[in-house]
């Protein structure tokens, strides 16, 4: 089509739009001739008005282009409703929508709005030869109030927030027709991620129900019930609404669903089962008949109109026009509106809605409970009312089945309502929750195990999602998964070391809850995000022959929530190693990557770095025995290699040699002297670290026999492994004793991120650290921690009791 030939050249912009309205109106009857005769298809005839509309918008939006000088491609249009579907009638507005791309400079909006606004003009502005196009705007993001070219990022937002699902419907329909067709395809993304979407409950059909009932009550009134071929009982709109309640229900599993054209949805439905074959193809017949009665009511004056004439003869020219006689018309009109409205009710039917109550009972403090409850529901400027009110409708019962089964519903409520108001998008993540109860409970569970990693994702909502979305949550990483991943991250070092330090720790609190690993999986995990870590600072801090040995918990790999990291700097220079404790330990955005302790250190004070020289005298000459015993878990764990191994050799012969008698009095009473003089003044019950049975008993017992045997084994399960081919029924003892009560610190610890050793004082908090151990009863839970610590003690004393006979 070249129509610029009909205007000659150097045409102005107005004669050039003349000209384009001539040849309109030429093709529309052309393609008018071509329907009357028979010779197109009612498909064929929508299909080549619709051509007509995409070329005249493109052809206009050049035209303006061209006016401003500005670069093609400065704004993209959409088509929705019939042009979007390639369905246009002959008398049909054009639903079209403006999108800008996300350019920052001050002079983009106003420039697009101008574009936006000649364009609309130039489509329906009348010239010499009448109007293009009748335009509707009303489509776009919030409607009329909305900006006239919102940007990609705008719209993405306004529909994760506050888009209905009568959005979803209409973007079904969105095709790019002009413009720029990067940002076409960017949006056509984003329109499949929005009307497509996983988390849809039926209720999207008891949504649909309604919009029809709001139609037959405001629109269809007297006798336009029947006479509304569109709107009406029957009509076009039952079987679109069908379609498309369909498309948005199924069309995240089939993607071949996912189609704009209401006949290629109905086929698309019949070829995946969704819609028995019978009734897409009397759906299609019906909406074929009604589509080309349709178009003989708008041809009469080029009116927009939808309804029968009233008067017979009028009716029979309509008839005539259609090749039936009038009786034929009649009956076959009645015959498809009749199956159509009762395939709409089939699967319309509205059912009772369900109340958003969530039972008090539950709850120690009530009246709190119940203003929580109330701010759930509380309108903010991103929600959509109608929306959350419906999501939050289905999401109570869930809400209220989680919240009564967790430990303490009043602090979980709590956070809850905190992170829904952190989460910015409250009628999506309603929706979500509600169509994954799974994910609800998980989080319920997350709310319930920790106030700390709680406030995490108070800060960074998205990580739930991120976390809980990632096929890694099911698999345990190692030291050089860490590490691969902690070096591959964009931006600051520190800083994104300490994001992505949030996110693993929240993924290990979750397969701990989930109970995905064991305590000793979890324990590795932890020790292998903070040997990553260290390494990491080595690697962007340290200058050189720093090595870094792990004592302690970090020595034997089994660090835990809120654990420091027990280390020896050996090497040179001190400045690289103080580079090395800013970058894990200076406080940023973010936090922290890892608490120091550098206490076991020689002397507990002086420079954190020494050469493995100064280590080896000290520990030769000067070190306390407590000193040498702490040695036994010795590792290196960062820096370099050489370093830590000279000192490593180091170590194993100085142990040896100093262990070489065995002092078991000298251990026994470093035990004694602990649990007498640690925590005086707090009963031995509590005490489950270092009171009578508690994990001092374990570690210095299997101490005491690696000294015994002359093997110096950092890690606390592979020296379990060999003290049970010795003693098994002491190993079977501790194993179960170390498991529950490391296992109770865990569930404290991950309160907090912080140390703990000692139960707290309130027998109500007892109470719940029992259920959270999986014990029905405060007397079940007191009933096991006793007896484990009694096993614990028993072990401990013949264990040392063995080790001195086999001395003596």
């Amino acid at each position: 089509m070249d129509w610029r030939e009909l205007c000659g050249a150097g045409a102005d912009a107005s004669r050039k739009l003349d000209a384009l309205r001539v040849l309109k109106h030429r093709e529309q009857l052309r393609i008018g001739f071509l329907d009357f005769a028979g010779r197109y298809s009612w498909q064929e005839t929508v299909a080549a008005l619709s051509h007509l509309a995409d070329f005249s918008i493109a052809s206009v939006l050049r035209l303006v282009e061209e006016e401003l000088r500005v670069t093609h491609g400065s704004v993209s249009v959409l088509a929705l409703g019939k042009l979007g579907g390639q369905e246009l009638n002959y008398s049909s507005d054009i639903d079209i929508v403006f999108l800008a791309g996300d350019e920052e400079s001050r002079f983009a909006a106003p420039l697009r709005t101008t574009i936006a606004q000649r364009v609309i003009s130039g489509l329906s502005g009348a010239g010499k030869a009448g109007a293009l196009y009748r335009v509707d705007l009303r489509l776009r993001p919030d409607g009329d109030s909305g900006a006239l070219v919102p940007s990609l990022s705008e719209s993405e937002r306004y529909y994760a927030a506050s888009g209905e699902t009568w959005e979803r419907m209409a973007l079904i329909k969105a095709r790019y027709v002009a413009g720029d067709p990067d940002l076409g395809y960017e949006f056509e993304l984003l329109r499949q991620h929005f009307c497509f979407p996983r988390h849809l409950t039926e209720e999207v059909f008891e949504e649909i129900a309604a919009m029809k009932a709001r139609i037959d009550e405001e629109i269809l009134l007297g006798d336009r019930k029947l006479r509304d071929v569109k709107l009406g009982p029957g009509g076009i709109r039952e079987i679109e609404f069908v379609a498309q309640a369909l498309q948005l229900f199924y069309g995240a599993r089939q993607p071949i669903i996912q189609v704009r054209s209401t006949c290629s949805a109905l086929r698309a439905l019949a070829t995946v089962q969704i819609l028995p074959f019978e009734e897409a193809e009397a759906l299609t017949k019906a909406y074929g008949f009604l589509r080309n009665l349709e178009h003989r009511l708008q041809m009469v004056e080029e009116l927009q109109t939808h309804l029968l004439p009233t008067d017979s003869d009028a009716r029979a020219e309509i008839a005539k026009s259609l090749g039936l006689s009038p009786p034929d018309f009649e009956s076959t009109l009645q015959k498809h509106r009749t199956l159509v409205h009762e395939l709409f009710q089939k699967y319309f039917i509205k059912k009772c809605e369900t109340h958003a109550h969530i039972p008090l009972g539950v709850f120690a403090a009530p009246a709190e409970a119940e203003r929580n409850l109330a701010a759930l529901q509380v309108r903010d400027s991103l929600l959509s009312a109608p929306r959350a009110a419906r999501a939050y409708r289905r999401l109570a019962p869930f809400l209220a089945q989680s919240l009564a089964s967790a430990v303490d519903p009043d602090a979980v409520l709590r956070r809850f309502v905190s992170f829904v108001s952190k989460y910015g998008a409250r009628s999506f993540l309603y929706e979500t929750l509600a169509a994954n109860p799974k994910a609800l409970d998980l989080l319920i569970r997350l709310f319930d195990a920790s106030s700390f990693f709680s406030e995490i994702l108070f800060a960074q909502p998205e990580l739930f999602e991120e976390v809980t979305q990632s096929p890694s949550l099911g698999r345990q990483k190692n030291r050089a998964d860490y590490l691969r991943e902690l070096e591959s991250l964009p931006g600051e070092p520190a800083v994104a070391a300490r994001i992505y330090r949030r996110g693993e720790l929240l993924r290990i609190l979750l397969r701990d809850i989930l109970g995905l690993a064991d305590l000793a999986a979890i324990q590795e995990e932890y020790t292998a995000l903070a040997e990553a870590c260290l390494e990491l600072a080595c690697r962007r801090s340290s200058r050189g022959n720093l090595a870094y040995v792990a004592l302690g918990r970090f020595g034997g790999g089994d660090l835990a929530y809120g654990s420091d990291l027990d280390c020896l700097c050996i090497g040179a220079p001190e400045e690289a190693a103080l580079a090395v404790h800013r970058f894990l330990t200076e406080t940023l955005g973010a936090g922290i990557l890892f608490p120091m302790d550098y206490r076991l250190r020689p002397h507990g004070e002086g420079p954190l770095a020494r050469p493995v020289e100064a280590y080896e005298r000290y520990y030769r000459d000067e070190a306390e025995f407590w000193e040498i015993q702490a040695l036994t878990r010795a590792r290196f764990v960062a820096g370099d290699p050489t370093t830590g191994q000279r000192f490593i050799d180091k170590v194993e012969r100085i142990w040896l040699d100093r262990t070489a008698s065995c002092p078991v009095d000298k251990v026994i009473a470093m035990r004694e002297r602990i649990e007498a003089e640690r925590h005086a003044g707090v009963l031995s019950f509590r005490r489950f670290k270092t009171g009578i049975g508690g994990i001092l008993d374990i570690e210095f017992g299997i101490t005491l026999w690696l000294m015994k045997e002359r093997k110096r084994e950092p890690n606390f399960w592979k020296a379990l492994v060999a003290l049970q081919a010795a003693l098994p029924a002491v190993a079977q003892r501790f194993e179960q004793g170390y498991r529950f009560l490391r296992r109770l610190e865990a569930v404290l610890r991950r309160e907090r991120n912080q140390h703990q050793e000692i139960l707290p004082e309130d027998p109500q908090a007892w109470n719940r650290l029992g259920r959270r151990l999986g014990f029905a009863t405060l007397e079940e839970f007191i009933e096991a921690y006793e007896g484990q610590r009694k096993a614990i003690r028993a072990g401990y004393v013949e264990l040392c009791e063995r080790v001195r006979r086999s001395l003596h």
